[in-house]
């Protein structure tokens, strides 16, 4: 429905993304994958609180308003932290949306069990479950694989064709979606995959040849094209909260939800200093939304002076939105899927 301000139309989109808070359950991610920069982030993060504990999880937890969805990705594997399952539980006991992104590193039979029964029984708040499994390129330098590893990579699958949860997804970094040579007798094929470089926190010289997206220098005024309100953070285990998952360099420390509320993230001066930065033309090194594929860049309208024509904004969106609709409706080739029905939908 279009609002209307007095003589032309402006339209309304009907919605946006819903705020989330990203868990980074420790610092220091064991896998090692060459399209993250965790030394980058190891650097800039420094000698504070490798694990974030489960008392001050629950504390933080205390402090968010239920509407925003607390995924369990953040900048490491969050079963690298021992905690990671009671904190699940905490989450969804809780009554918050949640999103699970994980490697499966660190994650036991046991824990599997668990954690499929814990994402089953509260399966309404479950908003995606996605496996991020190793390439045929390596690019996951500290994946071993074992039997327990394939048990647990099985009852995960078993859980996603279940149909139980509203989505399912997995994915590998290799540009044609090929899964390493030990669990191709579990998984045959992904979607493909094209890496960027974290809105240039990432040294491109640990990928070698392989394809990457190129950093843009966005030298107009930008803002994000995930979030209006600059609310998809994600926070480390010292309970500083840094503005999205592209700032492994720490550059926009937004707050502290241990010493804080989460209001005050949106009042705090790093955040006003971003905006700043973003509301002003030329390209800055001080925000790294200048150097984001994500960002919505404006100029003006030569014809209309009075408005900013916004370019990569609701289209950008649009398309992301339908590139990952197409991701996650994708099914995936599994041989331990016998479904006729599942087998005409690929």
């Amino acid at each position: 429905m279009p609002a209307h301000t007095g003589s032309k139309p402006i339209e309304v989109r009907e919605s946006v993304l819903m705020p989330c808070l990203e868990i980074t359950t420790m610092v220091g991610c064991p896998l090692k994958c060459t399209f993250c920069p965790q030394d980058e982030l190891r650097g800039t993060y420094g000698k504070n609180e490798k694990y974030l504990s489960f008392a001050n999880f629950k504390l933080v937890l205390s402090k968010i308003p239920h509407y925003v969805r607390i995924d369990f990705s953040g900048m490491a594997e969050p079963w690298a932290n021992p905690d990671a399952t009671p904190m699940l539980a905490h989450a969804l006991e809780k009554g918050f949306s949640i999103s699970v992104y994980t490697t499966l590193y660190g994650i036991t039979v046991d824990d599997a069990e668990r954690i499929v029964a814990l994402l089953t029984k509260h399966a309404k708040q479950v908003e995606i479950l996605c496996l991020h499994l190793p390439d045929q390129n390596g690019n996951m330098r500290g994946f071993r694989h074992s039997s327990e590893y394939e048990t647990v990579l099985g009852a995960f699958i078993k859980l996603g064709n279940s149909g139980v949860l509203r989505r399912f997804h997995a994915m590998t970094m290799d540009k044609g979606g090929s899964v390493h040579p030990q669990l191709r007798n579990l998984v045959r094929s992904l979607p493909r995959w094209f890496g960027h470089t974290r809105a240039g926190s990432l040294d491109t010289s640990e990928i070698g040849a392989q394809p990457v997206e190129n950093t843009p220098r966005h030298s107009s005024p930008v803002s994000c094209g995930y979030t209006p309100f600059y609310d998809h953070n994600v926070l480390l285990p010292n309970g500083d909260v840094v503005i999205c998952c592209m700032d492994y360099s720490v550059k926009h420390k937004i707050g502290n939800l241990i010493a804080n509320d989460y209001f005050s993230l949106f009042a705090s001066k790093g955040m006003a200093e971003l905006h700043a930065e973003n509301a002003t033309p030329g390209y800055s090194d001080k925000s790294i939304c200048k150097s984001c594929s994500r960002a919505i860049r404006y100029e003006l309208a030569a014809e209309q002076r009075q408005f900013w024509r916004a370019k990569g904004g609701p289209a950008l969106r649009d398309r992301m939105s339908a590139w990952l609709r197409g991701r996650l409706s994708s099914t995936l080739s599994l041989t331990t899927s016998h479904n006729p029905q599942e087998q005409e939908k690929t």
